[in-house]
């Protein structure tokens, strides 16, 4: 006898989810991939209404060898995360349109299952969590009511209440499980699966209009924790990549050739903080400037840049020191001849108007303070949108247009100071960051990437100057939110406003920081939670340090002491308790049972009162009373709450 076919209700369920299921994949996938995958599950729809669209066995194998042909034209070695999803989610769409009986949608069900799960292998994001448990119920669902022997009535709400209460019944096991697990170093998802998922924040080279792209992007860059009160905006520099040889238009790194320990002097206050670092393709970490101690997977390099290993394509969390006064000391020939490198780009102008500076001055400071007053009194405009500069950028900037980013003044100022005669580099960063109340931590942006200038100072070796600031100072002293698609591609300078000053805008500022504040919290306590963080867990239970193996042996033992504790619990809650009234008649019951009178299994109340009343003539009048107040209330009308608040005085005065 072959099985009954799965009604349409069911398929259509099934649909929706696997749907649901693979959708969120649909941003990672190549466009072919998906639009096979909506295709199968278009043609699915199709066939529940019309029957006679259904293909056959043989139509069926050419489709799948079609499906597999696309995979290996889109993916030829199968290398690779997201050729691995793409043939999951396939074979979840080529299942599905065969889909026909109860069989086969466990089958659909399980893949659905096993999709999930690679959900978590791209982002870990607290939203991802809520909406896989919810797709986890909806598939449960599915499970629960084609295992039923016939169905149900409204059996969606039914079964799905089933499979909230199975996976809710659940969670103690799973915290278990999530607390006591014997972790690797490092948190739970830096497994480093596939390389190419990282994001994209500042690169180790810059161009002019580079950064300017950049800063169009609200993504968060990294998340900061200050022991004490954070440093004021004007001092917040988070520095990156140092920038030192230049051809014009481009400016990169360089490699230095001093190893050995970076040193420098300083007399300012330590200000420690923890960073977590949102995930990137780069192997530098940002502090602010300059970096004093360092997490022991990192490395200072002697322009006092960050490196570190195994840090790519995964959140990372990390604490530093900084201080924001400093004197980096003698320079050495190396960085000497690096910090004075000129491009063949340079043009007559540009190097009369670095002689004209050192002619006017008496002392490399005084140089540096009149170029900015250059940038200050000329017409210069900060602008995220400025002309297309074509052969020579820094001198068409300086002389012509006049209008440009962070990099564009960055670039420039370091370009003439070198024709000058002092050595000068470009650093790249951050700078700013928002505060966030909900937390107290500093949400540092993409949109606040920047670039400014270092120049060597007898008197303070290294020091940085910003002639950004000198432009646009509103940018440096305090953090602004401004329009990116006001006056876009008009090149006209840029507005800053303080933000939203109507209710709507304050209220949507809120929700945005309480959204990123329990964010930031997930990523904390949940996806960070490593070896360290487990260990510190069980000092403070009392457990002390705890091995791999006494970890795994506590959560073995408190998993089997929790399921029999829980079945306990279930079987309890699941008894029928008797009504108020059966309970005093129960009660009025064990009473002359005491005294030898005790009701049989096959006596009603009204027997079992005259039996009682033949025994003990002196107890007719209340055990006549409380009978028949017993089945008035238990099988009469709806019961009088004052009638019922009498048998129970009555049962409680009641001595045999």
């Amino acid at each position: 006898m072959n099985p009954p076919p799965l009604s349409r209700a069911s398929l259509l369920s099934l649909s929706l989810i696997s749907l649901l299921v693979v959708a969120p994949h649909f941003a990672h996938l190549d466009l072919r991939i998906t639009l096979a995958f909506m295709a199968a599950l278009l043609l699915r729809l199709a066939t529940l209404y019309r029957p006679q669209l259904r293909f056959g066995r043989w139509l069926l194998l050419a489709v799948t060898l079609s499906g597999a042909a696309l995979i290996f034209t889109v993916y030829p070695l199968l290398i690779g995360l997201q050729a691995k999803v793409a043939l999951l989610s396939l074979m979840l769409g080529l299942k599905l349109m065969e889909c026909r009986q109860r069989r086969d949608l466990y089958v659909v069900v399980f893949l659905g299952y096993f999709t999930l799960i690679t959900h978590f292998l791209f982002e870990q994001g607290m939203l991802l969590v809520v909406y896989v448990w919810v797709l986890v119920i909806g598939l449960s669902g599915l499970l629960i009511e084609a295992s039923r022997s016939h169905s149900l009535s409204g059996w969606p709400l039914r079964s799905l209440w089933y499979a909230t209460r199975m996976t809710l019944q659940a969670l103690p096991v799973m915290l278990l499980l999530f607390f006591l697990f014997p972790r690797i170093s490092g948190p739970l998802w830096n497994l480093g699966v596939d390389n190419s998922t990282g994001q994209t924040g500042l690169t180790d080279n810059i161009s002019l209009g580079s950064i300017s792209k950049l800063i169009r992007s609200r993504a968060v860059a990294f998340r900061v924790d200050f022991d004490r009160e954070m440093p004021p905006t004007q001092l917040r520099y988070w520095r990156g990549p140092v920038l030192w040889q230049t051809d014009g238009r481009r400016w990169t790194r360089a490699q230095l050739g001093r190893t050995g320990p970076v040193t420098y002097r300083s007399d300012a206050p330590p200000i420690r903080y923890q960073v977590t670092l949102e995930p990137s393709s780069n192997d530098w970490l940002y502090a602010l400037d300059l970096p004093e101690t360092l997490p022991s997977e990192a490395t200072l390099l002697p322009d006092f840049q960050i490196v570190a290993k195994d840090i790519r394509n995964r959140r990372h969390r990390y604490t530093a020191t900084s201080r924001l006064r400093y004197h980096t000391g003698p320079l050495d020939d190396w960085q000497r001849r690096l910090g004075l490198q000129l491009p063949d780009s340079v043009t007559p102008r540009m190097q009369a108007l670095a002689t004209t500076w050192r002619r006017e001055t008496d002392s490399d400071r005084q140089l540096v303070e009149r170029a900015l007053q250059y940038f200050r009194r000329e017409p210069f405009y900060y602008t995220l949108n400025p002309p297309q500069l074509e052969s020579n950028p820094v001198d068409q900037f300086l002389f012509e247009s006049r209008r440009g980013f962070c990099e564009h003044y960055a670039t420039s100022f370091t370009l003439l100071m070198r024709l000058a005669g002092i050595p000068a580099r470009v650093v790249t960063g951050y700078q700013g960051g928002e505060r966030n109340p909900l937390g107290n931590y500093l949400i540092v942006r993409q949109s606040d990437a920047h670039a400014w200038s270092e120049v060597w100072l007898e008197q303070n070796g290294w020091t940085r100057i910003d002639p950004t600031a000198a432009v646009a100072p509103e940018r440096i002293e305090r953090t602004f939110e401004f329009d990116l698609a006001e006056n876009a591609g008009l090149g006209i300078p840029l507005v800053f406003s303080h933000g939203g000053s109507d209710l709507l805008g304050r209220l949507t500022k809120q929700f945005r920081l309480g959204v990123d504040a329990a964010n930031a919290s997930w990523h904390r306590w949940i996806l960070g939670y490593s070896k360290e963080q487990q260990q510190r867990l069980m000092q403070w239970l009392g457990f002390g340090s705890l091995s791999a193996f006494k970890l795994a042996l506590t959560m073995v033992l408190s998993i089997a002491a929790l399921i029999p504790a829980l079945m306990l619990l279930l079987h309890l809650r699941g008894r029928v308790r008797p009504d108020p009234v059966q309970g005093d008649y129960l009660r009025f019951c064990r009473r002359l049972a005491r005294k030898g009178l005790e009701r049989q299994p096959h006596e009603g109340p009204r027997d079992f009162a005259r039996r009682v009343i033949r025994q003990r003539p002196d107890l007719q009048r209340s055990v006549s009373a409380i009978v028949q107040l017993y089945i008035a209330l238990r099988y009469g009308a709806a019961p009088d709450p004052q009638q019922r608040q009498r048998l129970h005085r009555l049962v409680r005065n009641f001595r045999a």
